[in-house]
C-alpha cells in the first residue's frame, strides 16, 4: 500500500523521508492535485517516491523514483553538515524533493521561500541561510529585488536548475555572489540528474553527461538517450561545442511561421545579449496568414530608456536571426518566475 502525502512545505518532507527508510513507498502530491495522473509504483519490494511532473508538454503525471537512488545521491561531506537550505520549489516536484534530501542527508534542515521579496530577503539573512536551490530566473529576480542596505547576505552554495542558465543571468549573478560557489544541474523527474557542472556560461561537459548514460546522441537537435534498448528522447533542444553541450529549450517550443520552424529559445537568447534587457520570452501566436507569429516579451533594467533599448533590440534582431524568427509583436514585462509544478504556491 502507498501512503500519499501532501507536504505543505519542504520542511515537512523528512517525515515522508522516514517512512521510505522504513521501507514504505510514498507519493508526494502537490496543494493542488486535480489532473495528476495517479501510476502505481514500478516494484512493491522496494520503496519509491513518487513525484509529480511539470506536465509542460502534457497532463501532469506520478513519476516513480527508487528512494535509495535518490537519497545515494545526495552529497554528505563535513563541508555541508548542517547546513540550512532554502527553496522556491514546490515540494512534491523532483527539484523540491532533490534539495530536502540534500539537507535532511547533510543534518541540516530546509525552508521553503514564499511571499513577497522582502520577506524572502529577511527570511534568507535572518536564518543564516548556508545554501539555495532555485531557478536562474528566480535568483536573477531575487537579486534585483535586493532592498538597499542593512540585510547582507553571501551563501556558501547556490544550485541553479528547473532551466537552461543564460550567459547575462549567470555573469550577474557571480557578480553579486563573488564568493559563492556554484552549481548548475540539469534534471528530469523521469531519467534524473544528467549534468552537472560550475560553469555560469550555459555549457555543461560532454563527459558528464557520458558518465550517467554512456550512449547518447543528438537527433534533429534533441537529446537522445539509449535506455532499455531503445532510444529515448528527453525532449531537450541542445548545441553541441568541442567537448560541452548546452541545454537552449525544449523541443516543443518551436514556431510554425509561414511553414519554417522558429526556434523561441534562440530569438529569446539573442535578445538578452543586447545590453539593459535582463530577460526575454518568446512566444508563438496564431495568425491567419502565416499560422504562428513570434511575440517577444522582455524586461528591461529599471535605469534604462524603454524607447532607446526596444529600438535597439529591434535592430539587434533583425540583424542576427532570420526574417520568419523576427518578432511581430512587442511586450514590455516583469516576466517574474513561472508559476509552475515546481514553485510553490503562494
Amino acid at each position: 500500500m502507498v501512503l500519499k502525502i501532501t507536504p505543505p512545505d519542504l520542511a515537512a518532507l523528512p517525515a515522508a523521508f522516514a517512512e521510505l527508510e522504513a521501507g514504505r513507498s510514498v507519493a508526494l502530491l502537490p496543494l493542488r492535485p486535480d489532473g495528476v495522473r495517479w501510476l502505481e509504483p514500478p516494484d512493491a519490494q522496494r520503496a519509491h517516491v513518487g513525484v509529480t511532473s511539470s506536465g509542460s508538454t502534457g497532463q501532469p503525471k506520478l513519476i516513480w523514483r527508487r528512494w535509495a537512488e535518490l537519497r545515494d545521491a545526495a552529497h554528505r561531506s563535513q563541508t555541508v553538515r548542517g547546513w540550512v537550505w532554502a527553496s522556491p520549489f514546490e515540494p512534491a516536484s523532483f527539484a523540491g524533493v532533490q534539495v530536502a534530501i540534500q539537507a535532511w542527508a547533510g543534518g541540516g534542515w530546509v525552508m521553503s521561500l514564499r511571499g513577497e521579496w522582502l520577506d524572502q530577503w529577511q527570511m534568507l539573512a535572518g536564518t543564516l541561510v548556508n545554501a539555495i536551490s532555485a531557478t536562474p530566473t528566480f535568483m536573477d529576480l531575487l537579486v534585483q529585488n535586493e532592498p538597499a542596505g542593512g540585510l547582507s547576505w553571501h551563501p556558501h552554495q547556490i544550485t541553479l536548475g528547473g532551466e537552461p542558465l543564460r550567459p547575462g543571468v549567470g555573469r550577474r549573478l557571480a557578480a553579486r555572489f563573488p564568493k559563492t560557489r556554484f552549481s548548475v544541474v540539469y534534471a528530469a523527474a523521469e531519467l534524473g540528474v544528467l549534468l552537472k557542472t560550475h560553469r555560469l556560461d550555459g555549457w555543461y561537459e560532454r563527459d558528464v553527461l557520458k558518465a550517467r548514460w554512456p550512449e547518447w546522441r543528438v537527433r534533429d537537435g534533441t537529446l537522445e538517450l539509449w535506455q532499455e534498448g531503445d532510444w529515448r528522447s528527453t525532449g531537450d533542444l541542445v548545441e553541441l561545442r568541442d567537448n560541452l553541450i548546452k541545454v537552449v529549450g525544449r523541443a516543443d517550443s518551436v514556431a510554425n511561421v509561414g511553414g519554417t520552424k522558429v526556434s523561441l529559445a534562440e530569438v529569446a537568447e539573442c535578445a538578452e545579449q543586447v545590453p539593459g534587457v535582463l530577460r526575454a520570452v518568446a512566444v508563438a501566436e496564431s495568425n491567419a496568414v502565416a499560422g504562428q507569429i513570434v511575440c517577444l516579451k522582455y524586461a528591461l533594467s529599471p535605469q534604462e530608456n524603454a524607447e532607446v533599448i526596444t529600438a535597439r533590440l529591434q535592430e539587434h534582431l533583425r540583424q542576427r536571426l532570420r526574417k520568419e524568427a523576427w518578432p511581430r509583436r512587442w511586450v514590455m514585462d516583469d516576466l517574474g518566475p513561472a508559476l509552475n509544478a515546481k514553485r510553490m504556491v503562494q
